[in-house]
């Protein structure tokens, strides 16, 4: 019986408390959610997506062909400037070394053969010389002499630019020896390792087969790289704190600082839309902090708020609770026709309840958020504003009564105190 005593009384209550409310208000009234307006920090950011990567990294590609014939190091282990790596089967280039190294003695051997005969006709010359003033030889003698001793100066010169090139051969050949020991340019960790013992490496621009051998990055420089429309790019500056959400830890934030603005765009053709038009975006690389405890790897996606203005402590309400006439001057704008530039100041205002009643208040905004307004004047701390729904503020007059629902106070209270 008590049971059924409990069902009948909750039927009856259920059923009578919105006769109870709509005879406890006017008619006429507007039911509105309320909310007391308060301080908070209201921080203007601009959203943006990019990627991981080591801001110091190289990927080392083989500069001569060669077979791979012993890897020194794997993949994951820490590495010194100058430590070897990996080693190319050098056999055909010290055969080369060794065939230059005979070119070049050959050439000493010349010009040593030059610089007698050049002694030689010299010492002839200048018998020749004597016995021509003693009038024995004829002028035509003295010439063939002099010619002679002109020709092996520059047989000798050209012996010795000969030389000059077999040694250059020769170090040429020396450094594609060299080439074939592989050695670290950088301190870093071995992020990847593309090829192994046995393979061939080519030297090419081009991403074939054994054209990387190996990626080594000094894993402390780890930076992200976001994209940011050219829209918002006037608005981002060095220095600026960003909050970056990686998709491997989408609930961890990772505080960074815009580190370098680039001053070329990126051009990103447009498919979807007529006209391949170009989207441009600046990518902008921000330095990292407090990432020891998360594991991020180069490469991994993730979004980025950059926070471009903030007003500290503000008075702020929620955006929709904002209304302006910019609609108004768009549909004013719309009838002319769109010819005429409609010069129309723009106002911003909001309805506070006083007693049960909407009070239209002009307000000047200032900086906003996602979710926040700041109001600069016009309204006072723990005045309650309306803030919704929407489709009943918008078409809110001043004086027109109006109700709180009681779950929009309760909200406004919480609101208040978290506050």
């Amino acid at each position: 019986m008590k049971k059924q005593h409990v069902l009948v009384i909750g039927l009856i209550t259920i059923f009578c408390i919105p006769i109870v409310m709509k005879v406890a208000r006017p008619s006429s009234a507007q039911v509105v959610d309320l909310e007391k307006i308060a301080l908070r920090d209201i921080r203007a950011s601009v959203l943006a997506s990019g990627h991981l990567f080591y801001d110091e990294q190289v990927v080392l590609s083989p500069e001569v062909i060669g077979k791979v014939s012993t890897i020194f190091v794997k993949e994951g282990q820490e590495v010194k400037k100058g430590d070897l790596l990996l080693h190319l089967d050098d056999q055909s280039y010290r055969a080369e070394v060794s065939q230059q190294e005979a070119a070049v003695k050959q050439q000493n051997i010349n010009i040593e053969q030059q610089q007698l005969n050049l002694a030689n006709q010299e010492s002839q010359l200048r018998r020749k010389e004597e016995l021509h003033r003693m009038k024995m030889i004829s002028d035509l003698a003295m010439d063939d002499g002099r010619f002679a001793v002109d020709g092996a100066r520059i047989e000798l010169r050209n012996s010795r630019s000969r030389l000059d090139q077999a040694e250059a051969v020769l170090r040429q050949s020396r450094e594609r020896i060299a080439k074939t020991s592989v050695r670290a340019p950088i301190t870093g960790t071995i992020t990847a390792l593309q090829i192994k013992v046995g393979e061939t490496a080519v030297a090419s621009q081009v991403s074939i087969a054994g054209s990387s051998l190996m990626t080594i990055a000094n894993t402390s420089t780890m930076m992200t790289e976001i994209n940011v429309d050219e829209a918002d790019i006037a608005k981002v500056i060095l220095g600026q704190d960003v909050s970056i959400h990686t998709a491997a830890y989408p609930e961890s934030s990772i505080k960074g600082k815009v580190a370098f603005i680039p001053l070329s765009p990126k051009q990103v053709q447009n498919s979807q839309q007529t006209g391949a038009s170009l989207a441009r975006s600046y990518s902008v690389k921000v330095n990292l902090f407090n990432t020891e405890k998360l594991t991020l790897r180069p490469g991994m996606t993730c979004r980025a708020e950059i926070y471009t203005t903030t007003s500290g402590k503000a008075l702020s309400l929620p955006l929709q609770a904002v209304l302006s006439n910019n609609d108004e001057n768009t549909d004013l704008a719309r009838k002319k026709g769109g010819r005429d530039k409609v010069q129309v100041k723009t106002e911003h205002w909001v309805y506070v309840n006083i007693g049960g009643k909407a009070e239209k208040r002009i307000v000047t905004v200032g900086v906003s958020d996602d979710s926040q307004q700041e109001i600069l004047t016009g309204v006072k701390a723990g005045e309650e504003v309306v803030i919704g729904p929407y489709r009943t503020l918008r078409h809110l007059k001043s004086g027109d009564t109006i109700v709180g629902t009681v779950a929009a106070r309760i909200t406004t209270n919480l609101k208040g105190s978290n506050t």
